[in-house]
């Protein structure tokens, strides 16, 4: 009787947290931050459509009810569109309604990525970049980032400037 095996080819190593390089950091609709803000944002819609249809509310409550809907679903499409890149020795950041920031890679004395939430894993991320200078500035990023992307990206940086004490980061 032949007993044939099957051999499986060797895994390769496994990567460490962190060691991922990326070029490009997006907020994603599929996270828990996107799915709590879709949530609200179809509850006030829904909210909405009930007090129009029941008129039980005046004008002005409806047309605050409104506003809060519209701004609510505003901050939303940002928070999805929000992006991170490294470009040609420059990090950039874009969303759909707020300004694009462009820090030049040269003028980076270091970068805190500050973490504020109650949840170690899932919270809103704050990141500030020192420059030579200039003031420092705060970029304040929406509840749709996924924080291994963030941590991925914020690594490539430390490997395209080539020091690996660039980034702090604080909890």
């Amino acid at each position: 009787m032949e007993i044939m095996g099957a051999f499986a080819p060797p895994r390769p190593p496994r990567q460490k947290k962190g060691e991922i390089c990326l070029r490009e950091a997006r907020a994603e609709l599929v996270s828990l931050g996107g799915a709590v803000m879709l949530g609200l944002c179809i509850t006030l819609s829904l909210v909405v459509v009930m007090s129009v249809m029941l008129h039980g509310l005046t004008t002005a409550q409806t047309a605050i009810m409104l506003l809060l809907c519209a701004m609510s679903w505003a901050y939303f499409f940002d928070s999805i569109t929000e992006q991170l890149c490294l470009v040609d020795g420059a990090i950039e950041f874009k969303s759909l309604l707020g300004r694009r920031r462009s820090y030049d890679l040269e003028d980076l004395e270091a970068v805190l990525m500050v973490h504020q939430g109650f949840n170690l894993e899932h919270g809103f991320e704050t990141i500030e970049f020192r420059t030579r200078g200039r003031k420092s500035e705060r970029v304040s990023l929406g509840p749709c980032w996924q924080r291994n992307k963030l941590e991925s990206l914020l690594h490539s940086i430390e490997i395209a400037m080539q020091d690996p004490h660039l980034i702090e980061e604080v909890r």
